[in-house]
């Protein structure tokens, strides 16, 4: 493979020695070839010009950046004329066009994020990076075994960070994951967007640099990069792996590289390729040039960060039938990249909330798509009260899956709701104090196909209220702080302990992480059981399954999935596959199967995961 691009041309800024103490900077900027910015010039200024002698932020005696001419495009670089002490500086250019105009642009290449004003920053000094390499997953482990949690840096930080980088205080909480069972963090953007205020960064400005915010340590500015390499090094010694929520279909309004062209709608990097995502700028993979700086993009989180696998936000708005542009190209990209290094079980997952989802990641490198399914069947029981049978085709995740190695990623909440929680008791305005209507649908969670992830806070009871559309407010973008008091209350330590119960039977029984499902394919209409007692009573609010699969010894293991999801107890006769003992593996109840049939009463928003 050939290297990375802004790596190889040091695209951005950078300290051109490795002096701990002082060091030149050189920053450098590229314009793909058949493409014209109309550039006269372009200087840079900012608050390291005092440094040398001017005033900060003079643009107009800001350091004039050289073009050089190649094939490829063009280049404008330049380097400080003198030393900078280590620290942490900001900067931006100012861009003069032929016609006079001029323009103050940030960088879209810098790796950090400013303080302010969508500033870009270079670090002079501090740690080195070979002070700072990351450690990777001693193995990575196949999606369908992984349980990943859906993390917001700042909300799960925010009770007990102080002033240190959300980055860093992250690793107070891995024993705390580890012990629950999770061995994936999904991290929700961690790359810079365009202002200081809380986000959840879904409007990316610069793709290369850590979010300031999540960065910032009050008594250590210039550790950037550090903290979050030490971070992902802490979670790989835990045997987790980190899952990068990568957002690539557009851009924030304000993304720099626009404004670097005299008419911003001349920039080869955005425009109209697929669908549109309203309010934001999508970017045109039409352009190569857009499709190999988004592939640079991962590659750099890859191999400079060693994370384990990527999320693809969106994915919808860049793809097109029969066009390997877009997203089937850069999940080809990515695989050719790990395949050169011999790197094994890197995740990637589609959000393609639509019909196509299965049939896109069969027919391209995708491992996974989120499965919206049993989250739906959820939230509209817990309103309505009623279960209906689509519980069951959402329960058969894998069905539309042609490869063992790709599997659905499936929830029963993420960001983009209010908390599962909150749902149970919404129509009581009761909230999490209805917790226990969750249970038969986390059950369901960890005891069907597909790869299992829990939000952030789910599993001790936070119960935040959204909108499900917020019409353009932004509403819906605001912190939702984790309270970890919740976690020792009665609420938080029946859920957690449940969850804990849940992950850890997964964990140490293969067959529960197999594709097999029984009964296989389920219709609306079928409103009771089928012939052998399988499937879905509507009535009741009863639903029993069969999974199957081999242990670790490559044996036959059975298991009968139990479900009641009805406010009252329900007597079922339920079918077994085999005679002999059974064991409830939640509560330790065996039973003695005769005749392949056995009655029992099953407790109201409850459910038995029976082995044999």
């Amino acid at each position: 493979m050939e290297p990375l691009f802004h790596v190889q041309e040091q695209l951005g800024a950078w300290q051109v020695d490795g002096d701990t103490q002082k060091g030149k900077v050189q920053f450098k900027l590229f314009f793909p070839a058949g493409f014209d910015p109309q550039i006269r010039e372009i200087r840079v200024a900012g608050d390291f010009q005092a440094q040398l002698g001017g005033a900060n932020w003079n643009f107009a005696e800001g350091l004039p950046l050289a073009r050089t001419e190649r094939p490829e495009g063009a280049f404008l670089s330049g380097i400080t004329t003198a030393e900078l002490p280590a620290g942490f500086y900001q900067y931006k250019y100012l861009v003069t066009f032929t016609n006079g105009e001029s323009r103050i642009v940030s960088d879209p290449y810098t790796r950090y994020g400013g303080t302010d004003h969508q500033n870009a920053a270079i670090v002079v000094g501090g740690s080195r990076p070979e002070q700072n390499i990351v450690t990777p997953l001693t193995e990575r482990k196949p999606l369908r075994d992984l349980f990943i949690y859906e993390m917001h840096v700042d909300d799960y930080t925010d009770e007990f960070r102080g002033i240190r980088a959300p980055l860093d205080a992250v690793q107070d909480k891995l024993d705390y994951l580890e012990g629950l069972g999770i061995n994936a963090i999904l991290f929700m953007p961690w790359t810079a967007w365009k202002h200081r205020e809380f986000d959840w960064g879904y409007e990316p400005f610069q793709y290369f640099a850590v979010e300031y915010r999540y960065a910032n340590n009050l008594n250590q500015p210039e550790e950037k990069l550090s903290w979050l390499k030490r971070m992902i090094s802490a979670c790989h010694q835990r045997g987790i792996h980190v899952i990068l929520d990568g957002v690539f279909n557009h851009v924030s309004l304000d993304f720099p590289y626009k404004f670097f062209y005299l008419d911003p709608e001349e920039c080869p990097y955005t425009g109209t390729f697929a669908g549109e995502f309203s309010g934001l700028q999508d970017l045109d993979f039409n352009n190569q040039c857009t499709q190999d700086f988004i592939r640079d993009v991962c590659l750099y989180w890859i191999e400079t960060f060693k994370i384990d696998g990527i999320r693809f936000d969106n994915t919808v708005n860049y793809h097109r039938d029969s066009d390997a542009k877009g997203i089937p190209q850069l999940l080809s990209d990515i695989q050719a990249y790990l395949d050169s290094r011999g790197e094994q079980h890197f995740s990637m997952t589609l959000e393609h909330l639509n019909l196509s989802a299965a049939s896109i990641t069969n027919t391209t490198k995708a491992t996974s798509y989120w499965d919206n399914a049993l989250y739906e069947r959820c939230f509209d029981a817990l309103w309505t009260t009623q279960v209906d049978s689509r519980l069951m085709s959402a329960l058969n995740n894998n069905r539309f899956l042609h490869s063992p190695e790709k599997v659905a990623t499936i929830y029963i909440g993420n960001h983009d709701h209010s908390h599962v929680n909150w749902q149970a008791g919404a129509r009581d305005n009761l909230g999490a104090l209805r917790w226990y209507k969750t249970q038969p649908y986390v059950i369901a969670l960890f005891t069907c196909p597909g790869t299992p992830m829990i939000q952030n806070g789910q599993e001790f009871g936070e119960d935040y209220w959204i909108p499900e559309n917020d019409h353009g407010t932004g509403r819906r973008v605001l912190p939702r702080p984790l309270h970890w008091k919740l976690l020792n209350d009665r609420i938080g330590q029946a859920l957690s302990g449940l969850y804990r119960r849940l992950i850890d039977i997964r964990k140490h029984y293969p067959a529960l992480r197999s594709p097999n499902f029984y009964p296989t394919s389920w219709e609306l209409w079928q409103t009771r059981f089928n012939p052998e007692g399988y499937g879905m009573d509507t009535e009741k609010q009863i639903a029993i399954y069969h999974r199957w699969g081999q242990d670790a010894h490559g044996a036959l293991q059975r298991f009968i999935i139990v479900l009641n999801f009805s406010a009252t107890d329900q007597e079922v006769t339920v079918p077994f596959s085999d005679n002999g003992v059974w064991e409830d593996l939640l509560s330790g109840w065996k039973l003695d199967v005769q005749n392949y049939r056995h009655s029992l009463k099953v407790s109201s928003n409850w459910g038995h995961v029976f082995v044999q």
